[in-house]
């Protein structure tokens, strides 16, 4: 008996070892992220499954933009936060840190952190709509299974998709890693009844920046020299003061 105990412990102590041993060769979330520029570039283009409701409010919103009725929107206007999933779907870099309990995201384009919490099982009742939402998540396996909900409804939180804002948008990550740690992938799938005729999904691929990379500092400043200028001939900009 005392040497199957000490099998069945050698057995558990070499599962161990061989568990740590993969978790250290894989590259975990933690570090700066890039997205593919291509897709970037061509998320204007994206076309998700509207209502006729949504489909005619989103035609004003181009009609008005393509006639010079809105030069930038209400959100860079004002130097708003570009909230989720804005702020992983631009061009500015992404940081991951992973600690215990949760994943936090910080963006050069946002001055809002994410939090994704990895240790409550539901969605805080009684936060006020925000930004980013409220996040919570959970592994199954390699993959990082992230749902979003409680966002406002100050801007849109679908993208490519400009002027269709809802409390109802609900946002589902899933995030996993190919090519030895140095591409994550996440695979996004938007809800709104008010809004979309079924959910829509949609991919994201990021590059990992090398090892010294470090995030730069953004600020957004309304009337800063170069800035306020944008807006000149939009009927709708009124500079602060005025």
């Amino acid at each position: 008996m005392p040497d199957l105990c000490l099998m069945a412990a050698a057995a558990v102590m070499a599962l161990s070892v061989g568990s740590i041993a993969h978790a250290a060769a894989t590259p975990g979330l933690t570090g700066i992220w890039l997205l593919d520029q291509r897709i970037y570039d061509t998320q204007e283009g994206s076309n998700p499954p509207l209502n006729s409701v949504a489909k005619a409010k989103l035609e004003a919103v181009r009609k008005a933009n393509a006639e010079g009725d809105v030069v930038l929107s209400d959100n860079n206007k004002k130097c708003l936060p570009i909230g989720m999933p804005g702020m992983v779907t631009n061009e500015f870099a992404l940081e991951f840190l992973e600690t215990p309990g949760k994943v936090t995201v910080i963006s050069e384009n946002s001055p809002v952190t994410r939090t994704i919490s990895l240790t409550r099982k539901a969605h805080d009742p009684d936060l006020e709509p925000g930004w980013n939402g409220d996040s919570i998540g959970h592994w199954q396996g390699a993959t990082l299974i992230v749902e979003t909900t409680n966002l406002n409804d100050r801007i849109s939180h679908m993208p490519g998709v400009q002027g269709l804002s809802s409390l109802r948008t609900k946002i589902t990550e899933r995030y996993h890693m190919e090519d030895a740690g140095k591409t994550l992938v996440n695979q996004m799938t938007f809800e709104n009844p008010e809004l979309l005729t079924k959910p829509w999904s949609v991919s994201y691929r990021y590059h990992r920046a090398e090892g010294d990379a470090q995030l730069w500092e953004y600020v957004c400043e309304v009337d800063a020299a170069g800035w306020s200028e944008r807006f000149a001939g939009d009927p709708q900009y009124k500079p602060a003061g005025k």
